[in-house]
């Protein structure tokens, strides 16, 4: 469900517009209210998986979301129930860009993004047909939920495609562990403060651009601002009334053109926000 505020025009208002004509390595687009979605794939089967992405256009100053969309919004769901020869399609999120809209932060993506779906079939000798059902939230002035239905055949043999560079591009910018070649980041919680606050250190500083997103379980809500100094902190602003214990917190840095992800634990059960 979405939490923004934004008028919502109800799905049953937004049927699909006839598509328009696909690439090598591309399905039909397919049209919506200030969007555009289709699959994509980078060739044929590589190490057992084939490379694969889920593009979403979107119109003027239109976004999208994150996997955790901030103060307002919904991530995109993607299912592939209706597959062939599919055992297992994983879809992963690309770094999001912090937007500020009627005084709320959200996390996601403008103009247009591409979540990279590693394609595993069941068997490898035989086509996958990818059969896509994806939900997202295309927003402007108001937020409009889209669902749009299509599928791609993925066979073993196929040649590098038309937009391979575009899968390519899409899993090459994914965030790194942070252990890979990244900055240290080291939390600690600060003394007073209204509601539990822990200073991000990060090693060697981050430019002045950089920015700092957090994810965290069900019930649980951190919020991230930049500091002086390249470094960030980290706000409690909700918690489960039944949290036990310490809770692990993903962080997501973005520095210019790279990304890194870590996790850190921190100990916030007792604390109040």
């Amino acid at each position: 469900m979405l939490k923004s505020a934004r008028l919502l025009i109800p799905l049953a208002l937004i049927a699909a517009l006839p598509a328009r004509a696909g690439e090598s390595g591309s399905s039909d687009w397919v049209r919506g209210q200030i969007s555009s979605a289709r699959l994509i794939a980078a060739g044929g089967l590589e190490s057992g998986v084939y490379r694969a992405g889920v593009e979403i256009a979107l119109d003027g100053r239109a976004h999208t979301y994150w996997r955790n969309p901030g103060e307002a919004g919904a991530p995109p769901v993607f299912k592939f129930d209706g597959s062939v020869n599919l055992a297992e399609a994983r879809a992963r999120f690309p770094a999001p860009t912090r937007i500020t809209e009627d005084g709320s932060d959200i996390f996601g993506y403008l103009q247009g993004v591409v979540f990279p779906i590693e394609v595993t079939p069941r068997d490898p000798a035989r086509p996958v047909e990818l059969v896509l059902d994806l939900r997202y939230a295309a927003c402007e002035r108001i937020c409009i939920p889209v669902e749009a239905q299509t599928r791609l055949t993925l066979a073993p043999s196929d040649a590098p495609t038309a937009v391979a560079d575009r899968v390519n591009a899409a899993n090459a910018a994914l965030p790194k562990p942070i252990a890979i070649g990244g900055p240290a980041l080291r939390a600690t919680l600060k003394a007073g403060g209204d509601k539990p606050t822990w200073s991000i250190a990060v090693d060697p500083p981050a430019s002045a651009g950089a920015d700092l997103f957090s994810e965290a379980p069900e019930s649980w809500f951190f919020d991230t601002k930049r500091v002086a100094a390249g470094g960030f902190e980290l706000i409690l602003e909700e918690k489960p009334s039944d949290a036990k214990g310490p809770v692990d917190v993903d962080l997501t840095l973005v520095d210019g053109a790279r990304a890194f992800v870590t996790s850190i634990r921190l100990d916030a059960s007792a604390a109040k926000p």
